[in-house]
Formats: structure tokens, C-alpha cells, sequence
């Protein structure tokens, strides 16, 4: 008896032991969990460090472009970030050339970059007539010091002298030559049945001049709306070639997407006065810092559709009252209001739109108030003008959501679609983008 009570005690513990070591390996190979360890680095946009505020990539040409600049042209990309720290360190940067999936490519640096592998930020300001002290910094890019030699797909990071396995942002930008022309046509969907809040967009690729040898095999098609990554489209196969020109027009479903609503929009370019979409702003003496009450929110997902200007989910740093709003734009904690009853159950809501780089983030999740019986959250933003829309996320989904639970979906709605190239000619080991669009339906 004895000797069965140990062979069981001896096996309960061996199952135990092989059991902790497939949890552990369960958790460091699992990508979503890689993203809990505290020095990964991400292929995307990122802010690691909480000090770290409105973070922007953009083609220097306009802060409401998407940061995609054209090879051997004279367009650059800029970045700007603010450090909320009073101890303002010094900062590298270097570019990682990524794949079409956004995975490091084969290419070492120097097949990517001409110049230094990695330089400092040297342009950096302090914040002037600002209730919350901040340093400001910009970067542009290419420059004299660094410039990628290759088209496709690129990581910027930054992180602190000495310190490169600590980032504390990554941005994705992109770089693309002008091989394959692409039109595309933006419609309700063909379907029947989601004809009413969906949009399809076809398309068809020219490449007149450039030789694609294996459309099916070496081509690389991303379609994306409004410049979302989270619900982009992929793995997009022609359905007719035609000598060079490939047909991207499909009947099932492929290139469809959630027509969504007009975004929401509130105007914090100024904090003397009320302005669209604000009911009060205050000085606040117990955090010394303005506060902005904007306007209750209400469910739009069974009202009518009307039409009304946006910026496609974008939003624009600006102060008036100042002449560099870089430095001045001040830092505001704004409070949102979403009366709700009853809260929704399995899942959470969260604010969702560029100003968080579409992305679920826990400062984001809005709290109920059982009381009031409405959503409720406090956001620190930089002055501006912002579009915003409430996004649904079910319990156990980290990167999908449901929009149109709140915001309902119409087929009118307007929206800004991309498509991006990319190919693997037969010598490469690395994925070019030759060609991008973009348009609005």
C-alpha cells in the first residue's frame, strides 16, 4: 500500500512538473503574451514608456497624411513626440527594415541604409506658456545622416542613449516606388444582404513596364481603411490577368468592409471658450491642470444616417492662441460621457480612433457609472481637434472590435481606402513596395 501511495504521490508530481513547463512554454511562444515582456519589441506602433505623449509620423508635407513617402523623391517623414519627464534625456534613433507582414527582413543595415545605423535626436524644445511641463522633439527623415536605400516597409525607434534594447516608441512608415499603377473603384457592397453597411473596393493593377513573373506567388496586396492596420486586408489573389493588368474584382466578399459611421469629433484648440462638442472647461486646483467636460455622448447605432464632415478618425495638434503650437498646445485632461443603460455585458468599451493609434488601450477603456448608468472616462490629450468613435471588444479579444454596436453601420458613410504593392522579384530577399493608392468614396 505504502509503496502505491508513492509511485501515485511521484506520479501527481511528475504531472505537475510537465504541466508548469508547458504553461511556461505556452506563454513565452504565444505572440499576444511576448507583448507582456517588458523589452519586446514591437513591429508596430508602439509607445512603451508612459512619459512618452502624441506620438506623430506623417509625410512632412502635411500632419494629416498617412507617413508614406515616395524612394528617391524629395518627400520626407517627420516625427514628434512629447517626454513628460523634467529630466530630458538624450535620444538615438535608427530604421529597421521590416517584410509585408511586418517582420524584420534578411536585409542587414547596411543593405538598407546609407550613412549611420543609428544618430540623435538633436532637434528638441521646451514647452512655453503650458500649465504641464514637457520637451518636445522632431525628426526629419531621410536627412544627411541616414537615409534608407530600399523601398518597402520600415520600423523607426527610439530609445535612450546606450540603451537600444529599451525602445520607448516604434513607428511604421513606409516607402514605395512607382512600378505598378492601381486604380480602384469604392462601392456598396455587391451582396445583397450587406449592401446597406458595407462598402467593396475593386481594383486593378497595372504593371506596364515591370515584370511580375508570378502574380499569385510574389505579389503582396494590403487593403486598408482609413489607415487602420488592426482590421487591414490581406493574401487578396487577382481574379483575372490580362496581359499586364490585374483584376482585383471580387463577388464574395474579399474586399469588403464595415461601412462604420461618421467619426465624432471635439475642438480643444482653444481652452478660453467653449467650442464644438465642449460643455465646460475648468482649472482644476487638485491636479493644477484644465479639464474639458465634453458634451454627453448618445447610441447612435439605430438612428439614421446624416452626413457630416470628418477627418476619417485623424486628428490636428493646434493651439490659437500661439504661434508654434508644437511647444504651446497645452496638455488637457478631457472627460467623456456615454449615457448607457444597461452596460453591456461580455466585453468593454474603449475610445478608439488615430489618437491611440487604433489600438484597445487599457488608458482608453471606458468605466460604467452604475449610478448615472453611463460610461464614463478621463483622457489626457493634447490641444487640438480630434475624431473619435466607441469601439466594443469582447471579453478574450485583444485586436478585434466591434464598432458598430455604438456607432451603427452605413453604406454612406465616408471613408479613405489604401492599397499597398509589395513584391519579391526572383533574386530579392526582401519584399519592395512598388506601388500605393489611395482615395476616398
Amino acid at each position: 500500500m505504502n509503496t502505491h501511495i508513492l509511485k501515485l504521490s511521484a506520479i501527481t508530481t511528475l504531472i505537475g512538473f510537465v504541466f508548469i513547463i508547458c504553461s511556461s512554454h505556452r506563454v513565452i511562444n504565444n505572440d499576444e503574451d511576448d507583448y507582456a515582456v517588458e523589452n519586446h519589441i514591437r513591429y508596430d506602433d508602439f509607445i512603451y514608456d508612459d512619459s512618452i505623449k502624441t506620438v506623430l509620423l506623417y509625410n512632412s508635407n502635411s500632419q494629416m497624411s498617412y507617413p508614406i513617402i515616395r524612394m528617391n523623391g524629395n518627400e520626407t517623414v517627420k516625427l514628434s513626440f512629447d517626454d513628460l519627464r523634467r529630466e530630458n534625456p538624450i535620444y538615438n534613433y535608427t530604421i529597421i527594415h521590416c517584410n509585408a507582414n511586418w517582420e524584420p527582413s534578411d536585409l542587414t543595415p547596411n543593405e538598407y541604409i546609407e550613412g549611420f545605423q543609428e544618430d540623435e535626436l538633436f532637434d528638441f524644445d521646451y514647452a512655453s506658456n503650458t500649465d504641464l511641463y514637457y520637451t518636445h522633439y522632431n525628426l526629419t527623415f531621410p536627412n544627411e545622416n541616414m537615409k534608407p536605400i530600399v523601398s518597402g516597409n520600415y520600423i523607426m525607434m527610439v530609445y535612450k542613449v546606450n540603451d537600444k534594447e529599451n525602445p520607448i516608441l516604434t513607428k511604421r512608415f513606409m516607402i514605395y516606388e512607382s512600378n505598378v499603377s492601381i486604380s480602384m473603384n469604392i462601392k456598396r457592397a455587391t451582396d445583397v444582404n450587406e449592401s446597406y453597411y458595407r462598402q467593396e473596393v475593386d481594383f486593378k493593377l497595372n504593371h506596364d513596364g515591370y515584370d511580375i513573373t508570378d502574380p499569385f506567388g510574389r505579389l503582396n496586396v494590403v487593403l486598408m481603411q482609413n489607415y487602420r492596420w488592426d482590421n487591414a486586408i490581406t493574401g487578396l489573389k487577382p481574379r483575372f490577368i490580362k496581359d499586364t493588368e490585374l483584376d482585383y474584382d471580387f463577388n464574395n466578399g474579399e474586399n469588403v468592409f464595415d461601412a462604420n459611421n461618421e467619426f465624432r469629433e471635439f475642438d480643444l484648440k482653444s481652452v478660453k471658450y467653449n467650442t464644438i462638442r465642449v460643455k465646460k472647461i475648468q482649472f482644476e486646483n487638485h491636479d493644477r491642470m484644465i479639464h474639458s467636460y465634453l458634451l454627453n455622448d448618445e447610441r447612435r447605432s439605430f438612428k439614421q444616417y446624416y452626413t457630416q464632415p470628418d477627418l476619417n478618425g485623424n486628428f490636428l495638434i493646434k493651439r490659437n492662441e500661439g504661434q508654434n503650437s508644437e511647444i504651446e498646445a497645452d496638455y488637457v485632461k478631457v472627460h467623456f460621457t456615454l449615457p448607457y443603460s444597461p452596460p453591456i455585458e461580455n466585453g468593454s468599451l474603449y475610445l478608439f480612433g488615430k489618437f491611440c493609434d487604433w489600438k484597445f488601450k487599457d488608458e482608453l477603456k471606458l468605466d460604467y457609472d452604475t449610478v448615472n448608468q453611463q460610461y464614463v472616462k478621463e483622457v489626457l490629450l493634447k490641444q487640438g481637434y480630434y475624431n473619435y468613435q466607441y469601439c466594443f471588444v469582447k471579453d478574450g479579444s485583444k485586436n478585434k472590435g466591434d464598432i458598430a454596436l455604438v456607432e451603427g453601420s452605413h453604406f454612406e458613410t465616408g471613408n479613405e481606402y489604401t492599397i499597398l504593392v509589395y513584391h519579391r522579384q526572383l533574386n530579392d530577399n526582401f519584399d519592395r513596395m512598388v506601388g500605393f493608392n489611395s482615395g476616398t468614396n
